[in-house]
């Protein structure tokens, strides 16, 4: 017996010095700056936590706070978030020595009896017969591998967590999207209506001047004719606003209609927070949801790896001989037994060995899944301040656009009054003032809608003080 246990101490030991742990490779972009220069209107001053509250709305803040409380969504993701802390708990627990308790019973003849019976020239007579055992077992981690999955399962339940803040972020920005649009869209048919009535005065107005003569009849009609093109959009708007409100209910987890008379789009009261840009990048979930992945592909490797060597468990065992009950706990029918079990899977590696270069690959594919997802980070937030800016432009061009226009239109009715100029100029003053007034009532809610854009891509809002976190957890399952 000298010989096969010295010669499996040799190989054992042989395992422990080619063990080499598991160091995945660092990403290749290292620390990139999101933005060197920032346009007007924009400061690099903290994003705050729960940043609509910059718009010191109280509908709005009311409306996200509603949308975090029942989002179908959200809880969907909560309860997954659940399931993986349950998931990490269980990997927790095999750290521990596993037992089994069991206690069979069954009522007949068994083939010892018969045996017994016919040695002796008598019957073997039907009896209750009682298999009681005790296990007890426990697996040295010698190489890591129960301390990996665990870790692994760690990784996966921040993951889970991340994907979680993931949606927080998405229901936010969705809301608060729904709720710009609704508004903005209040203050376009507004601002529709009031067109609508000054092309309506000038109406009664040329239908007067046709019957004192002045105008003609191909007047009176090119200005109904605008009339008509003002009232038409009305009723798309009215649509489309209450599409917003439909959305609105759906985000806040309401099957009622979401009572809103919101006609003022919500303007920030200070110039853009958008902190530092690799800081607030770094924290953006999807970023921490590719990360936690490739760590918990990297563990994936050690985990792999540590089935290429031999396996040692200590075990214990306590059965009793006697299947009646009651003989169960005589001394001469206990039986019992202690020992280690090793066990190892050679020479034949071949299984094993595809499973970690298999793991292997996985691990790079989730390293350039989460260069991937940095530079698509990058992306949306360089986009997003780009965009802004273009619309913050187009914004201030409009209203100066809008205002030069009023005057026009109000100097072409003064000449026309005076005869100094034709009807055709008027009603060219007039189209013109009421489309550049619809583009700077679009434009008011497009540039909200840009702010709320670049507050996602920067990752802002996904912070819950009620969340369970996964380091808490960790935390308090030390034994």
């Amino acid at each position: 017996m000298r010989t096969p246990c010295v010669l499996l101490s040799v190989l054992t030991l042989s395992a422990c010095s080619n063990w080499v742990a598991h160091v995945p490779a660092p990403s290749a972009l290292g620390r990139q700056q999101a933005f060197t220069t920032l346009p007007q209107g924009v400061e690099a001053q903290p994003l705050p936590q729960d940043w609509w509250h910059l718009y010191r709305d109280p509908v709005l803040d009311g409306l996200v706070r509603q949308a975090l409380a029942h989002n179908r969504d959200l809880a969907a993701a909560q309860a997954h978030v659940q399931a993986m802390l349950a998931g990490l708990r269980q990997a927790d627990a095999e750290r521990w020595p596993s037992t089994e308790l069991a206690l069979g019973a069954s009522y007949g003849k068994t083939a010892d009896d018969q045996t017994l019976a016919k040695a002796t020239g008598n019957d073997a007579p039907s009896q209750w017969e009682f298999n009681p055992g005790v296990e007890l077992a426990y697996q040295v981690d010698l190489w890591g591998q129960v301390q990996k999955t665990i870790e692994r399962a760690q990784a996966q339940a921040e993951q889970a967590q991340a994907a979680q803040d993931l949606m927080r972020i998405n229901v936010v920005g969705q809301t608060t999207r729904a709720y710009v649009s609704a508004c903005a869209l209040g203050a376009r048919s507004q601002v529709q209506r009031q067109s609508l009535d000054a092309v309506e005065h000038s109406v009664r107005l040329i239908e007067r001047q046709r019957q004192g003569g002045v105008a003609t009849d191909l007047e009176v009609s090119r200005m109904q004719a605008l009339q008509g093109q003002t009232q038409a959009v009305l009723p798309m708007l009215d649509a489309r606003r209450q599409s917003a409100l439909y959305e609105l209910a759906m985000l806040t987890g309401s099957a009622a209609d979401v009572a809103l008379n919101c006609t003022q789009v919500p303007q920030l009261a200070a110039p853009l927070p958008v902190g530092e840009g690799w800081a607030l990048l770094a924290r953006r979930p999807d970023i921490r949801q590719a990360q936690r992945q490739l760590q918990a592909d990297a563990l994936g490797v050690d985990i792999a790896q540590a089935d290429l060597y031999p396996k040692v468990t200590f075990g214990a065992t306590l059965t009793s001989s006697s299947h009646a009950l009651h003989e169960l706990g005589d001394s001469s029918s206990v039986m019992f037994g202690v020992g280690p079990l090793i066990s190892w899977q050679f020479p034949n590696q071949q299984a094993n060995r595809a499973r970690v270069a298999q793991a292997k690959a996985i691990e790079q594919g989730s390293l350039a899944r989460f260069d991937g997802q940095v530079l698509k980070a990058l992306m949306e937030v360089r986009q997003s301040l780009a965009l802004y800016n273009g619309e913050r432009q187009r914004h201030q061009a409009l209203q100066r656009a809008t205002t030069s226009s009023e005057q026009a239109y109000d100097l072409a009715q003064r000449n026309y009054q005076a005869g100094a100029l034709d009807f055709l100029d008027v009603l060219d003053s007039e189209r013109e003032w009421i489309g550049l007034q619809a583009q700077l009532a679009d434009a008011d809610g497009q540039l909200v809608q840009r702010q709320v854009a670049l507050f996602r891509a920067l990752g802002g809002g996904w912070q819950s003080a009620a969340a369970p976190t996964v380091s808490e957890f960790s935390q308090g399952s030390q034994p």
